[in-house]
C-alpha cells in the first residue's frame, strides 16, 4: 500500500515538472515576443495605446486608480527603461526556453543550470519587488520559487537513480 501511494506522489511530481517546465517555455515564448514589439513600437504609440485603454475608465471616474497609475507609468516611461526591458525580456525568454527544452530532454547539467539562473532572476525579481510592489511580479516570483522547488525534486530523483 506504502508503495502505491509513493508511486502516486512521484507521478503527480512527475507530472508537475513537465507541465511547469512546458509552462517556462510558454512564457519565454511570449517574453520573447513582447521584446520584439516593444522593441519595435515607438513610445509615442505605446503611450498612446495605454493611454486610450484607460481613457474610458477616466471618463467614467478621474479618481481611477489602475487608469491614472497606467498613464502615470506610460508617460514616465524613458527611453533607458524601454531598452531594459527589451533586454531583460528577450534574455530571460531565451533563457526559459533553452533550459525548458534541456530539462525535458532530460540533460542532468541542465537540472543544476536551471536552478541557479531562476534563482538568479528570482533574487533580481526580489528587489524590483521591493521597488515596485507589484502583484503581478509577486506572482511570478512565486512561480519561479515553485519551477526551482519542482526541479530540485526532480533532479533528486534523478541523482538517486544514478
Amino acid at each position: 500500500m506504502k508503495i502505491f501511494k509513493v508511486a502516486r506522489i512521484r507521478k503527480v511530481i512527475d507530472r508537475t515538472f513537465e507541465i511547469s517546465v512546458l509552462l517556462k517555455a510558454f512564457f519565454g515564448f511570449f517574453e520573447i515576443l513582447g521584446g520584439i514589439l516593444f522593441s519595435i513600437s515607438d513610445r509615442f504609440i505605446m503611450n498612446n495605446f495605454i493611454i486610450s485603454m484607460a481613457q474610458q475608465e477616466i471618463a467614467e471616474d478621474q479618481n481611477d486608480l489602475i487608469a491614472n497609475f497606467l498613464i502615470k507609468s506610460a508617460n514616465n516611461l524613458a527611453n533607458g527603461t524601454q531598452v531594459f526591458a527589451v533586454v531583460y525580456l528577450i534574455f530571460h525568454g531565451v533563457i526559459n526556453i533553452f533550459l525548458a527544452v534541456f530539462l525535458l530532454k532530460n540533460k542532468t547539467w541542465a537540472y543544476p543550470w536551471s536552478m541557479a539562473l531562476f534563482s538568479l532572476f528570482i533574487i533580481y525579481q526580489v528587489y524590483r519587488y521591493f521597488h515596485t510592489y507589484s502583484f503581478e511580479l509577486l506572482f511570478l516570483m512565486l512561480f519561479d520559487v515553485f519551477i526551482v522547488f519542482i526541479i530540485w525534486l526532480e533532479y533528486k530523483r534523478k541523482k538517486k537513480a544514478i
